[in-house]
This record gives C-alpha cells, sequence and structure tokens, in this order.
C-alpha cells in the first residue's frame, strides 16, 4: 500500500472540520447544501472528492458527533442516485436528487422476485409501453425499506422477445403512485422490519421516469449492484454496517468473558480475521488514491465479510450465556458511535442470517470469483441466448 492520509494540519481538513464547528448538528439540508452528502459527486450535488477527502469527511463526520446521510438513506445516495448522474436526463436529475439528498425522500430497490430466486435476470414483472406511460405488473420481494421509501428503483421487463439479460428496463417510481401495494415482511429478530414485498397492479409510470432507454436495465443494475458490494466489504457485522471484531474483543474484555479460553481462542481467530478485512480495505483505498484499477478484494471482498459478520455476532451472542436467550439483554457493551439499526448485538446476530444472501448469495459471488478471476469455465445456462419467452423461467 502507498497513501497517507491528510495530518491535522491538512487544508482540506481544516476546512471541513471548521464547517462542523460552525454549524454544530448540522441538518442533512446544510450537509447537502455544502456538498457533503455524496462529496464524491460533481457540483452541484458534491464537491468532486478524492478518496482522501472522503476518508477526512468520515473522520469529521463522527468527531462532530453527526451520523452519515448514509445511514439514513444508503440506496439513494450510495448504489442508485448516481446513476442519474450517467443514465439521466437533466429533469429527473433536478427533480429527484436535491430530495434524496437532503434526506427527505428515502429510496428503496425493487430488483427481487419470488420466482427468480439468485437468476436476477429471470425477473418476471413486465413493463408494457403504452403512448407517454408504461403499465407495470408484477411482484417483488426483499426490498430493504419499501415501507418508508417514498421512491422505488425498479427493474422490470420490457422485451420479452430479447434474451433474458437484454430485455430489461431501470425505472425511478413514486411508491405513492395507484397500484403499488407494500406489506412488511415479520421477521424473527423481533424488531421493525427491514424487508418488505411489494406487489405491482396496473401501475402507470410516465416515460420520463425511465433511466437510459430501453434495454440497458441490466446494465445498469450491475452497476449499482457492484457499487453496493464495494461498500459491503468492511471488517464488522451486517455488512460493515455494525460493530467490528475490535469492538466485540473490547466487550468481552470489559466484562471478563474473555477468560473463558474456548471464547478467547475465537475472539483471537475472529479478529485477526478483521484485520485482514481492514487491510483489504486499505488496499482497495490505496489503489483508488495511487489511480490503480481495483483488484481482485473489491469482487470477493463481501465474499468474505459476510460470514466474518455472522461469525462475530454468533460469538457476541454466545458469550452472554442463558442471558442470550433474553431479548436485547445487551450484557456486551459498545462504544458510543453511530452504527444505524444495528447498535446492539442482540439485533445484529438476529439479522445475521441475511448477510449471505442479501445483494448477491455466497453461490453467486463464488460464481463470480471463479469465472471473472480464476478464470474457470462459466456454469451452463441453457437459457442464456434464447428470447426470455422461451426460456423455462418464462415457462415455470
Amino acid at each position: 500500500m502507498d497513501f497517507t492520509l491528510p495530518a491535522e494540519d491538512d487544508p482540506r481538513r481544516i476546512e471541513i472540520r471548521s464547517f462542523f464547528e460552525d454549524h454544530p448538528g448540522a441538518s442533512y439540508a446544510q450537509l447537502a447544501e455544502r456538498g457533503y452528502t455524496a462529496p464524491n459527486w460533481p457540483a452541484p450535488w458534491g464537491i468532486s472528492a478524492d478518496p482522501e477527502t472522503m476518508i477526512v469527511l468520515e473522520q469529521e463526520y463522527a468527531r462532530a458527533g453527526i451520523a452519515h446521510p448514509m445511514t439514513f438513506n444508503l440506496i439513494a445516495i450510495n448504489q442508485c442516485g448516481q446513476s442519474l448522474l450517467k443514465w439521466g436526463t437533466d429533469d429527473q436529475r433536478k427533480e429527484l436528487l436535491p430530495p434524496a439528498l437532503r434526506c427527505e425522500a428515502r429510496w428503496c430497490m425493487l430488483f427481487s422476485e419470488p420466482s427468480g430466486g439468485s437468476d436476477l435476470a429471470g425477473l418476471r414483472t413486465t413493463a408494457r409501453r403504452e403512448g407517454d406511460e408504461y403499465v407495470v405488473n408484477g411482484q417483488k420481494i426483499w426490498n430493504s425499506s419499501a415501507n418508508i421509501a417514498s421512491h422505488g428503483v425498479l427493474l422490470a421487463r420490457t422485451d420479452s422477445t430479447a434474451p433474458k439479460h437484454k430485455g430489461l428496463t431501470q425505472f425511478v417510481i413514486d411508491m405513492k403512485t395507484p397500484g403499488v401495494t407494500v406489506r412488511p415482511i415479520v421477521d424473527m429478530s423481533g424488531e421493525e422490519s427491514e424487508y418488505c414485498e411489494v406487489f405491482l397492479d396496473e401501475v402507470r409510470i410516465p416515460v420520463s421516469r425511465r433511466l437510459g432507454e430501453e434495454g440497458d436495465g441490466w446494465r445498469i443494475t450491475l452497476e449499482q449492484l457492484q457499487t453496493e458490494r464495494q461498500s459491503m466489504t468492511k471488517p464488522g457485522a451486517i455488512w460493515g454496517g455494525g460493530p467490528t471484531a475490535r469492538e466485540l474483543l473490547d466487550g468481552l474484555i470489559a466484562t471478563g468473558r474473555i477468560k473463558d479460553p474456548v471464547i478467547r481462542g475465537e475472539a483471537g481467530r475472529l479478529y485477526v480475521e478483521g484485520e485482514m478485512l481492514r487491510l483489504m480495505s486499505a488496499r482497495h483505498l490505496s489503489n483508488k488514491i495511487n489511480g490503480r484499477p481495483a483488484g481482485p478484494e473489491g469482487s470477493f471482498g463481501k465474499m468474505i465479510a459476510s460470514p466474518h459478520g455472522q461469525a462475530i455476532s454468533d460469538l457476541a451472542k454466545r458469550s452472554q450465556g442463558p442471558a442470550g436467550m433474553i431479548r436485547n439483554p445487551d450484557v456486551l457493551p459498545l462504544p458510543d458511535k453511530h452504527f444505524g439499526r444495528f447498535s446492539n448485538w442482540d439485533y445484529a446476530y438476529w439479522f445475521a442470517p441475511a448477510g449471505t444472501l442479501g445483494v448477491g448469495t455466497q453461490e453467486i459471488l463464488k460464481n463470480a470469483v471463479s469465472e471473472r478471476i480464476l478464470g474457470l469455465p462459466r456454469e451452463d445456462d441453457p437459457d442464456i441466448k434464447l428470447p426470455f419467452d422461451r426460456t423455462r423461467r418464462a415457462a415455470a
């Protein structure tokens, strides 16, 4: 690795710190106006920040005690909003981006379907063009925060005669549109639902809400998923959003549970694994700073980080002993940091099984690593070149 993070007297840090000191408890509207919500975006949305400045901003957010806007509006700010910079129109950008950056309009992704499993390109939701509108019919599932989102990024099939990857188109829809029904999925965490299923019944979407051209949907979606997976390559529970192995170890030491030799052995192994993930993230950052293309760590990072997050949540839960059978005992202390909804080990444990399923299952990621990094033959897919309406998925 070859980088040096900006020092305390770096002009970029001084400018950013001065803003937070002049605006204690700054609102998300103020942060968006300053360009600090999505700082890597170009003006007028961001400040075209380089990777070093991005790191400085994250540190100064934490120093000021302000939760990063991505904590509340991750899909708009990290995954999908920047797609409008490349694929959207001027009108779309002016209408949709400002309220998203101010965290006034929350977004969700409408990709997965009950019949598709991990074969996202085999989705069946259709969007039929009628004049200046598309008429959408279908069902989506495992949609994070769809019950509180005002906008949904929808992937639908606009051409069933094209191969499955070619006939897809993306839209940004208003979740209050007639025909959209959202049903939260009650999960075993006992907390507020994260996931929902969404039903689309004769939903009319203006052509002006189409992202890119018809048939661009798969390319846009892959860019968004890759961005999302890279953000999940961090040490910590739940895709790096929750507490880390370092914080687990601190809690085990503070409560004296580290004296158990079995717990101590597991904690040591997870600590080392977490530090390896931290170095992988640093190497990825180094590549960015030095203008080198992302290495393989950017592709298989999530494949390693997801089970790591599950393992540290599992040890935190088991270390509680019988108290762990009770909901939210929180016997392991955590530092005063913004972990979002994963601010206690109990919820992180119950949510953890989703870690190796969401945003690409382990099997999908292993296929990607074997084919694109190791150069192994592709898994056989007899439907891949057929028109979708002649595939087994369409006939099922």
